[in-house]
């Protein structure tokens, strides 16, 4: 405003009363209505879904981009694997990670880059980085090796479904958004906590009974009271945490191997001594270790086959992976 630059005033005077409604700005909104704009104002640049809707009747003049710009843009776009287009391997760090985003989103952003197909790639990137940059939704990725949701067994579902993870395949993807975040310094806004809610009976037939019997105590509305008390010492009950998980974590980062070479980790650094090598304990542990594995090979097999039916892919590694478990087991 002290520069008179009305349009972009006006611009972030909006933004704040998005993130802050209560925020006292209604003088100086009126102030910059009644200002009338000045020569060296230039009006907000246009979001990516603007630039899209656009791009067909601005496709007839000739954009400015240089050779490197519309290679690095082939490059990420003849990409699939998430990896691949951010150009690190499977062991990289979450920082990385965000190195690597920060320097390919800046070079092919549709605003630096003008070149054909750069919105494409920098969707690609941005939700490789959103992928890969979760936790949850790495070590599903690199199991599926797609940002399809795969099939799980009921023990990782109920794991998944305690950690408050919802899945990393959005429809409703922004890349602007991811972008923003990023470069504005606010971080990736954590998932929002999900509530359920209960409806014990009919709304109106509830306020009835309650305006009936409202000069002494109703023993039905102690009865509709009881299972939400009891749903809700359930929610505060902990949990039993499992023994051992399939992938690292920081909290299963102690590894063991079966003896048909399935590496799994553990929580405790005492394992070893509540479950001795032969014993008849870890030999249970270790049993139901190879079974989760085996179903989980078995389940993405099923789904690399229905995809190779469909023309989607040609190798089925998960189905060679089960069938080498079972020709080992056999020959044990």
């Amino acid at each position: 405003m002290g520069a008179g630059d009305r349009s972009r005033a006006l611009k972030f005077l909006e933004k704040a009363r998005r993130l802050d409604p209560s925020l006292p700005i209604d003088d100086l909104l009126s102030d910059l209505n009644n200002q009338s704009p000045s020569p060296g104002s230039t009006a907000p640049k246009p979001s990516l879904r603007q630039r899209g809707s656009s791009s067909s009747s601005s496709s007839s003049s000739s954009a400015s981009f240089t050779e490197e710009q519309r290679a690095i843009v082939r490059e990420i776009k003849s990409k699939k694997d998430y990896y691949e287009i951010l150009g690190l391997a499977k062991t990289s760090s979450v920082e990385d990670m965000r190195k690597a985003y920060r320097k390919l989103s800046l070079k092919v952003h549709p605003d630096k880059n003008k070149a054909p197909g750069s919105e494409e790639a920098f969707k690609s990137v941005s939700k490789a980085f959103q992928c890969l940059s979760n936790e949850d939704a790495r070590r599903k990725y690199d199991v599926s090796g797609s940002d399809e949701p795969s099939y799980q067994t009921r023990r990782s579902a109920r794991r998944t479904h305690h950690s408050g993870f919802n899945g990393f395949y959005d429809d409703e993807f922004d890349a602007d958004e991811i972008f923003r975040s990023f470069f504005g310094g606010g971080g990736m806004a954590p998932a929002a906590t999900q509530f359920r809610s209960f409806n014990f009976g009919g709304g109106n037939r509830a306020a009835t009974n309650q305006g009936s019997d409202t000069t002494g105590f109703n023993p039905r509305v102690l009865l509709q009271l009881l299972p939400v008390v009891f749903i809700l010492l359930l929610n505060f009950m902990p949990s039993p945490q499992p023994i051992y998980s399939l992938s690292p974590s920081y909290q299963y980062e102690h590894k063991f191997t079966t003896h048909r070479g399935v590496n799994y980790f553990v929580r405790s650094g005492k394992f070893e001594q509540e479950y001795p090598i032969n014993s008849l304990e870890r030999q249970r542990v270790e049993a139901q270790v190879e079974r989760d594995y085996l179903t989980i090979l078995g389940q993405n097999c099923r789904y690399e086959l229905q995809r190779q039916q469909w023309g989607y892919v040609r190798e089925t590694p998960h189905c060679d992976m089960m069938r080498r478990f079972d020709s080992a087991a056999a020959a044990a």
